[in-house]
């Protein structure tokens, strides 16, 4: 063995210690508070010190027991080569159950897991590189916890809380190569037979300072990474209350435009849900489902400009008040032709483009097939069905049947064809909508 073991027991074990105090005490906060004293122990036992100490001992004793003799009539150069491929083997083995029982006990990913647990495990090697006896040992490694608290108390409540929003992988990643160097650093004392380990000695020291470089690299990358998160979280909370501001105003926008137009009360939540429901069986993602459903409130906004005695007209409407009437898509593209939101922009394809046809012959643009946003391709099918199957002032409400015909009618001149057939295939669901927001 490299080291005697047994000399570094009791500052390995009070490692031990902190390793599973600190991490039972993060998962107590986050509410098993009664299971404190359970995840303390069962950390303890299978703390990377704890493994580490029963592992290089019983390594250390299998392999002169059973496979130095194996290797006995290989050349000392080549046993030295076969030991320390076995023990970098048998290390990285080791570690593979701790960090997946260490994973259940703080409920969190494996590369969250994997990368606090591999923490340890470096400071642990490079206390045992550095140290030459106990006592050096535990000074090393209280000198490093007081420099960690002092370089990482104001980001430890931010990675306790927003671990989902940290980078965990390069860290892992760059642990991972840490620990394979101060592995390899082990090798040198058999390659270099003059340098011994556990005593003083200015031949140590260039190994020394390669710990201590390669470690401050480390908490450099890690500082940098968390202030990397943390700069990302902002963001998406800026992000995310942008967002937020955006569908109040698409609300209002359409509590406004509902009113103004005198339709039903539920006409623009049907409609929302009617096109979230299309584009979830379209095949949209979770995020487009929840952007459609808010955009598509926004589907009538331009009928803000248009005069209230043609919208709420009981009668046919002349040919003139045909053309005011359908300006309502350019001025509800014009309306919102000013936000880089992504809901606003998808509000703005579907208010302009709502009433094009598939054929083209719809308006304002004539535009035909895909040129349409598949987005006010789903809104114009349920839109329509809405409005059929709505009373209006200058209209009875049509039977829900007649009205799923008369979209199925219009499959490739009016509306798209797949939208028609997502439709079909969706109406029992359309007809649990229509029910769950009927007008009082």
């Amino acid at each position: 063995m490299i080291l005697e073991t047994l000399q570094y027991y009791w500052p390995r074990i009070l490692l031990g210690v902190w390793f599973a105090f600190v991490n039972s005490s993060i998962t107590a906060r986050r509410g098993n508070k009664k299971n404190f004293i359970r995840d303390f122990l069962i950390l303890f036992c299978f703390s990377c010190t704890t493994v580490a100490i029963v592992n290089e001992t019983l390594s250390g004793f299998l392999f002169e027991r059973f496979y130095a003799h194996a290797i006995a009539s290989y050349s000392s150069d080549t046993q030295t080569v076969i030991f320390l491929a076995f023990s970098l083997f048998n290390d990285v083995i080791s570690l593979i159950l701790p960090i997946y029982l260490f994973k259940n006990v703080i409920h969190e990913r494996f590369t969250v897991a994997a990368t606090v647990y591999l923490m340890y495990v470096i400071l642990d090697r490079m206390c045992l590189l550095m140290a030459v006896s106990a006592f050096s040992y535990f000074a090393i490694l209280l000198i490093v916890l007081i420099l960690g608290v002092a370089l990482f108390t104001k980001r430890m409540q931010f990675v306790v809380d927003h671990s989902d929003s940290i980078e965990w992988e390069p860290v892992m990643h760059y642990q991972l190569g840490l620990f394979f160097l101060l592995d390899a650093l082990y090798a040198v004392y058999y390659v270099f037979p003059g340098i011994i380990n556990g005593k003083l000695d200015l031949k140590n020291l260039w190994i020394d300072s390669i710990v201590i470089v390669s470690f401050g690299f480390f908490i450099g990358f890690t500082r940098l990474n968390i202030k990397a998160s943390g700069e990302r979280a902002e963001k998406l909370k800026y992000m995310q209350e942008l967002q937020e501001s955006e569908r109040n105003i698409i609300m209002k926008f359409s509590e406004i435009s509902e009113a103004k137009s005198g339709e039903t009360g539920q006409h623009v939540r049907r409609v929302a849900e009617y096109s979230a429901l299309l584009a979830k069986e379209y095949g949209f993602s979770d995020d487009e489902v929840g952007q459609i459903r808010i955009a598509s409130m926004m589907h009538d906004v331009g009928k803000l400009l248009v005069p209230r005695e043609i919208i709420e007209k009981p009668g046919k409407l002349t040919d003139d008040e045909v053309k005011i009437m359908r300006l309502h898509t350019t001025y509800g593209d014009n309306i919102l032709s000013n936000s880089k939101g992504e809901e606003i922009v998808m509000a703005r394809q579907i208010a302009g483009q709502h009433h094009e046809w598939w054929d083209g012959s719809g308006y304002p643009k004539g535009l035909s097939g895909d040129e349409i946003s598949p987005y006010a391709q789903i809104v114009a099918v349920a839109d329509v069905y809405d409005a059929l199957t709505s009373r209006r002032s200058y209209k009875e409400p049509w039977d829900s049947e007649a009205a799923r015909q008369e979209i199925l009618s219009q499959s490739g001149s009016q509306f798209s064809p797949i939208v028609v057939e997502v439709f079909d295939r969706s109406f029992d669901k359309i007809l649990e909508i229509q029910k769950t927001y009927a007008d009082e």
